[in-house]
């Protein structure tokens, strides 16, 4: 049965392809099973003051976030409030813009949180609704979240994979990510649950964070290691490392990457990365502006939604998927929007 619902979301997944917003949403019962939901309209009553923490805004994954949230908080007339915490593993600073926020006047957190936890959550917001945006904390004090599960995120590539190699072995590289933060272990699980039982094996796993850098050490030093990496899945920013990497290669790598960005989907277009999801983070930024306007007016709204999967490759890739998935070229991180009401 598992094995059946895990085929029937990668099924669902390329039928995202065409999804639209006149859609289903996916509603997450868990990290296997969802529910489609339509996604239904509101009007915001208040000019609402919501206040958006970012693990950091040098990802842009992120960028493209703040955009669908930007979008949003125009088109609903609200004003919105964006603090980036540098990176991830940084609770102490995320927790002083919580402070922040509520010396604004937040009507209502939207929390990207840069941990897998965030102790004291309830005693730092008290009456002020938390919306969980992207990454799963399990807080009893969040309201709603919206985001697939990163387990997907992994699985997704892990099964696209074990397709593509056609029972030949494969020897990946996978590089989730900063440690025990932004979803690294759930995409690592998905990917190992994908490819059970396959020729695909993974070698070696380099964990860090989402910083250019640093992803490229990282794959320098697995490279050393482990000359024989046929494949490196990871994020975005290792994904980009490396197309940078291996140009300076005798054997080509072969790159899947475990969401989208701008360097991504360009090397989706030149053929230089094989395969790509996206989640996307334009239309999340959006639906997080939309549910924390219906908690704030006592509208009813579903836990755990997400627009569809959208698993791309060069064949498929065109710009209708950029709308939803990718800030426009030249977009610069939006961090405080004030309604046209108030101007």
């Amino acid at each position: 049965m598992r094995i059946f619902i895990l085929f029937f979301i990668t099924f669902y997944s390329m039928l995202g392809l065409a999804a639209s917003k006149n859609n289903a949403l996916l509603h997450w019962r868990d990290e296997l099973r969802f529910d489609s939901q339509k996604q239904s309209s509101t009007e915001a009553t208040n000019v609402w003051k919501l206040c958006a923490l970012y693990p950091s805004l040098k990802d842009s994954y992120w960028l493209s976030v703040n955009y669908g949230m930007q979008k949003a908080a125009h088109t609903y007339g609200i004003d919105l409030k964006v603090l980036e915490a540098g990176g991830y593993n940084q609770l102490a600073i995320q927790q002083k813009q919580i402070t922040q926020c509520k010396q604004w006047g937040a009507d209502a957190i939207l929390l990207g949180s840069s941990t897998t936890t965030f102790p004291n959550l309830t005693q730092q917001v008290g009456d002020l609704p938390v919306i969980e945006v992207i990454n799963a904390i399990h807080d009893k004090t969040v309201k709603t979240r919206v985001g697939v599960p990163w387990f997907q995120m992994g699985y997704q590539p892990g099964r696209y994979l074990v397709q593509w190699s056609n029972g030949n072995p494969l020897k990946v590289l996978l590089m989730p990510g900063p440690d025990n933060a932004g979803g690294s272990r759930e995409m690592e699980a998905g990917f190992r649950e994908a490819i059970a039982g396959s020729q695909v094996q993974i070698i070696d796993i380099a964990l860090g964070d989402n910083d250019l850098e640093v992803q490229r050490n990282l794959l320098q030093e697995a490279l050393e290691d482990h000359p024989d990496i046929d494949v490196v899945a990871g994020t975005a920013i290792a994904a980009e490392a490396a197309m940078g990497e291996g140009r300076n290669l005798k054997k080509p790598l072969k790159i899947v990457s475990f969401y989208l960005s701008h360097q991504v989907y360009r090397g989706l277009k030149r053929g230089r990365i094989i395969m790509a999801t996206s989640d996307q983070m334009v239309w999340q930024g959006e639906l997080a502006i939309e549910q924390a306007i219906k908690v704030l007016q006592g509208q009813p709204v579903l836990d755990n939604i997400s627009p569809p999967i959208l698993v791309l490759t060069e064949e498929n890739t065109n710009k209708e998927h950029l709308h939803s998935s990718l800030s426009p070229g030249g977009f610069r991180p939006v961090y405080q929007y004030t309604s046209a009401a108030k101007k």
